[in-house]
């Protein structure tokens, strides 16, 4: 997982995997912030290797999200507006799927364990963090209320990771 914010990312950009800070460039250059709710393809035919989800959510207690990873795309989860506790932890052997709709959606969903210890990150406009196949991730999270938040989610491929 990686987290920072647009106050680091200049300094930070040439530490990342390319696609990655290509995702953040896209977010700044187009500004995907200011844009209408929805999908937008930013690379490959249709956006197959990179897309970017603007979306509103609201925000809920940890034990109302569900724990959930993806095989195909890496997550950008870039916070406009709100805040948001996004909790994590790295897939084990003792992670339990309990929704598996990889095929169909690239993403499971799994069972919350009391026992597996999570880290939570606050995130504040202008953070991200990114979230990796390997991590599974509880994004939506309440810090202290429930808040409306917009969201940018940029899903790249894992194609372009090994370039």
């Amino acid at each position: 997982m990686i987290i920072s914010d647009v106050k680091h990312f200049e300094q930070e950009r040439h530490l990342w995997p390319a696609a990655v800070a290509r995702g953040i460039d896209y977010i700044l250059n187009r500004n995907l912030g200011d844009a209408e709710l929805g999908r937008y393809d930013l690379e490959g035919d249709n956006g197959h290797l990179m897309y970017a989800n603007v979306q509103e959510s609201v925000t809920r207690p940890r034990e109302e999200q569900i724990p959930e990873s993806h095989r195909v795309y890496t997550d950008i989860q870039f916070l406009v507006s709100g805040e948001e506790r996004l909790c994590f932890y790295r897939l084990n052997d003792q992670s339990i799927i309990v929704d598996n709709k990889f095929e169909s959606h690239d993403i499971a969903f799994y069972e919350s364990d009391p026992d597996q210890l999570e880290t939570d990150i606050l995130l504040k406009p202008g953070m991200f963090a990114v979230c990796f196949p390997s991590d599974i991730h509880r994004p939506n999270c309440l810090i202290t209320e429930s808040t409306t938040n917009k969201k940018i989610v940029i899903k790249i491929h894992k194609d372009l990771l090994h370039l």
